[in-house]
């Protein structure tokens, strides 16, 4: 019986891609493994249940807060990593780009992206982030194994951190089973819309506001819509989910401001923080989605919108081609008025929003979390019989 340990950090914060992937790993995980123990290191209580074989083994961070970077290194790097050691594992596995290291125990890391590397002057702006940044770039050359959730971030990740090929595994991704098609009338989208008191058709986005995430490229064409094609645009209004900036940071686009001084007034709604169960009934209710995203090491999000058969236009990224494939119209990022017009045509031509929808629901279908899970489990079984 093998001793499994797993950075379980992001349970609690299942509203982010790393948090809803760790989730959905763990669970599947759970699902094939009865014999095996697994150790979930978190440093809060969990609300999560799971089955007898995983133990959750809470670290008090004290004065950590994930905002504090040099104290989130302590956490990862020295707590967890020495509790660890304690529980005599057999294998280590950080399902995001942990700052953590071993002395003895083999270690996998899942890395997402590269991002801190790809826009380095934007990531790193100050000391904090720098080291952060330092001791996490070092966990990754020490791990034993590093996964990765596409074919393109795993040619990034050897091309900015200049590791062997051998050395890194795509395991994929998949979409949660909230994520699926819906009927207009259904109660739940109907209810989720009035609570959000939309009661226009609309375009959606949801997918954060960082800075590479383009979304001032959105909001502008936007207004290009409602100032040159309002015929087109009707009452149509674009809801934007997440909770968007009120501070300011280096990495966040103030898109509220951006609204304000474009006068879209009415037209625009932020609807802040959103359960899974409403992104699906909002991705079911618009008439369209825009992912505008400069870099993506997957586009979860996209692959979201897929699953639930909205019509989606998105950026002509490398990560959104491989997932996406021929179900979305793409744009290029840089290009505003190429976006302009891909959303002026979606407001009229019905027949090709219909084909995209079809194409992106069975395509969708093709992505589930058990393969992940199961290249997972065997990556972890062979680094502790090694």
């Amino acid at each position: 019986m093998l001793k499994i340990g797993i950075n379980a950090l992001f349970l609690r914060k299942s509203d982010t891609g790393i948090g809803r992937v760790t989730q959905s790993l763990i669970e599947e995980i759970a699902k094939l493994d009865k014999e095996n123990t697994y150790f979930l290191y978190v440093d809060n209580r969990l609300s999560v249940k799971f089955p007898a074989n995983f133990k959750v083994k809470i670290i008090s961070s004290g004065f950590y807060r994930r905002e504090d970077l040099i104290k989130q290194t302590f956490w990862e790097r020295i707590a967890i990593a020495r509790e660890a050691e304690k529980d005599q594992l057999n294998v280590f596995f950080s399902p995001y780009n942990a700052a953590t290291r071993f002395k003895s125990t083999p270690h996998l890391i899942l890395l997402h992206d590269v991002v801190w590397k790809v826009f380095e002057a934007t990531y790193l702006y100050n000391f904090r982030r720098r080291i952060y940044a330092q001791q996490t770039f070092e966990a990754i050359r020490t791990a034993k194994k590093i996964l990765t959730v596409s074919e393109f971030s795993k040619q990034e990740i050897v091309k900015h951190l200049v590791l062997e090929p051998a050395k890194i595994k795509v395991i994929g991704a998949g979409v949660s089973s909230a994520f699926r098609p819906l009927e207009k009338n259904d109660s739940g989208v109907i209810n989720t819309l009035k609570k959000y008191r939309i009661n226009s058709p609309y375009i959606f986005y949801i997918g954060g506001f960082e800075t590479r995430k383009n979304v001032p490229v959105l909001i502008r064409a936007f207004a290009k819509l409602v100032k040159n094609y309002s015929h087109n645009l009707k009452n149509r209004i674009l809801v934007i989910g997440g909770e968007a900036p009120t501070i300011k940071n280096p990495l966040l686009d103030d898109v509220q401001t951006l609204a304000e001084n474009l006068n879209l007034g009415q037209k625009i709604k932020f609807v802040g923080h959103l359960s899974d169960e409403e992104m699906a009934h909002l991705h079911n209710g618009a008439d369209f989605f825009v992912f505008p995203s400069f870099y993506e090491g997957f586009g979860l999000t996209v692959l979201e919108a897929m699953a639930c058969g909205v019509p989606i236009i998105a950026s002509q990224i490398g990560s959104v081609l491989e997932v996406a494939g021929d179900t979305v119209s793409y744009f290029h990022p840089e290009r505003e008025d190429e976006l302009v017009q891909s959303m002026n045509r979606f407001l009229t031509d019905q027949i090709t929003k219909e084909e995209l929808r079809v194409r992106a629901i069975n395509r969708a279908h093709n992505f589930n979390w058990k393969k992940p899970a199961q290249l997972l489990l065997a990556e972890l079984k062979e680094q502790a019989r090694r």
